[in-house]
């Protein structure tokens, strides 16, 4: 009698081999967390005939863990947002120990830039100002069609909910520091959302979904998750300094639809160009390629990077979607100049004098939340209006502006200026062209869905799109982006289980 557990290898070993997808290929432009999720997900159902064309030097796409003065950094996604139905937590948590980080909690330091010492309500408006969440998306919620407010912009009508909330509170303290409450709330939203909140829709409320949990970190930095994503990858698999330049497929005859006809032929194959490292022209055949580059990538070079152009309905949909700017400004200090106990610091500006400023510039209101990074390090995150203000200059000019701040704030004059200075640029990189999308006005979720939907050639599915900007609800996070490259390996092998 065969031994049991080599029986069970045969059975595996019969199973992939035999399944009609062994043999296809797929191509996998980006090796992002969506196109390894993608690949991953392939190899473990038996399709490892796969290739990963990724444009930077290395793999992550906008999850990039560095070290910075031997410390940890998180370059680009920073939380798991949420426990309960978070699947990247529950893979992670399992290899790795995790940290809940309560930055949203009102702790640390409240200072208003006039100088003047904070009320002793202030906590309370602030307390007040996180509460406006909960309360707006419970009036938007009993809306029957909300996809009717598509057009209205989230600071015009938080605004007039927060005038609301202050009668109910039958708030005394003066407008001028009331409005640097609201107006450091929105900023801090901005940096939830990826934009300012003049710019974001108030369907945004709506159409993200919040998990259960929290914001959760990893010690060891969250690039761990791609050593997990990439046991079941074949190194040979994944190709670097790979900047992909054309996607020619062929449309079906009901092009206008995507491509919906009956007729399940595969035999048309997809051809993808691209640049190799040294430089030179190569291309690669497949008969089905991912494509999870991000939504900024897409908008500004899908006209040259697909032949046939894509479809006009799906152009609308896709230039109706906005990926927004989120970077750190990371500052050394030889020595620290601070007590752990005035961080996180909150920047009120109950006042503006520009004279204390080398500029007129206006960028420093956005300049709102300081935390501690480590026992030498300060963070301070730029939202979108801070980075396309500030972020061409010089890391150590940058620096220096932002040691203008402290001493403003703190009241002291003899702060020093940090001893190194390391500044993320998102919005910078022809790869990424910014940090994670946002609901922009206009965007409603039909639209996002003809944005994702696949070009298909005679009703199979040929060109499939995957990221975070490509999930209906769980936009700007790395399990959307898990989770859409999953969904769309999984379209790759239902199409061949049926057969």
């Amino acid at each position: 009698m065969m031994p049991y557990n080599l029986l069970v290898t045969c059975l595996a070993v019969y199973h992939v081999y035999s399944s009609p997808a062994y043999g296809q290929k797929v191509v996998i432009v980006g090796g992002g967390v969506s196109g390894l999720a993608a690949a991953q997900h392939l190899c473990k159902e038996g399709v490892c005939n796969i290739t990963v064309l990724e444009a930077e030097d290395r793999i992550g796409g906008r999850l990039y863990t560095d070290r910075f003065h031997d410390e940890v950094i998180e370059r680009g996604a920073q939380w798991m947002h949420g426990i309960r139905g978070n699947p990247v937590y529950w893979i992670v948590s399992r290899n790795y120990d995790v940290v809940l980080d309560e930055w949203g909690v009102i702790s640390g330091t409240s200072k208003l830039s006039s100088g003047r010492k904070s009320h002793p309500a202030t906590d309370k408006l602030l307390t007040a100002s996180q509460e406006l969440y909960g309360e707006f998306y419970k009036n938007l919620s009993t809306i029957a069609n909300p996809d009717l407010l598509k057009d209205k912009i989230l600071m015009h009508e938080m605004r007039k909910a927060w005038e609301r909330k202050l009668v109910s509170l039958n708030n005394t303290i003066d407008k001028d520091i009331t409005d640097a409450v609201f107006y450091y709330t929105m900023t801090k939203w901005s940096l939830e959302t990826g934009e300012r909140a003049l710019n974001v829709s108030i369907l945004a409320l709506l159409h993200y979904r919040y998990l259960v949990g929290g914001d959760i970190t990893i010690p060891q930095g969250y690039s761990v998750f791609l050593d997990i994503l990439q046991k079941s990858i074949p190194k040979s698999a994944i190709k670097v300094d790979r900047e992909v330049t054309k996607i020619v497929w062929q449309k079906s005859k009901s092009d206008d639809r995507l491509g919906d006809a009956t007729n399940k032929s595969v035999d048309s194959q997809v051809k993808v160009e691209f640049v190799n490292r040294e430089g030179d022209k190569e291309s690669i055949f497949a008969d089905h390629v991912i494509v999870t580059v991000s939504v900024g990538v897409l908008k500004r070079y899908h006209r040259n990077m697909f032949l046939p152009e894509l479809p006009k309905q799906k152009v609308r949909a896709v230039n109706n979607m906005e990926l927004g700017v989120v970077n750190k400004i990371f500052m050394y200090y030889e020595i620290k100049f601070w007590n752990d106990t005035d961080f996180p610091m909150r920047l009120l500006w109950d006042a503006l004098n520009a004279s204390k400023f080398t500029d007129d510039a206006r960028w420093y209101r956005d300049i709102d939340l300081v935390e501690i990074h480590s026992e030498n390090m300060l963070r301070v995150w730029a939202n979108a209006h801070v980075s396309r203000e500030v972020l061409d200059l010089s890391n150590a000019e940058i620096g220096r502006r932002i040691t203008e701040i402290f001493r403003i704030f703190m009241r002291d004059e003899v702060i020093p200026f940090p001893d190194d200075v390391f500044v993320t640029r998102w919005h910078k990189n022809k790869h990424f062209l910014g940090s994670y999308s946002y609901i922009a006005p206009g965007l409603t979720k039909f639209k996002k869905r003809i944005a994702a939907k696949p070009l298909s050639v005679d009703g199979i599915p040929k060109v499939l799109f995957a990221g975070e900007a490509m999930h209906l609800n769980r936009y700007a996070t790395i399990d959307g982006a898990y989770r859409t490259g999953i969904r769309e390996a999984r379209r790759i092998l239902k199409l061949y289980s049926k057969q």
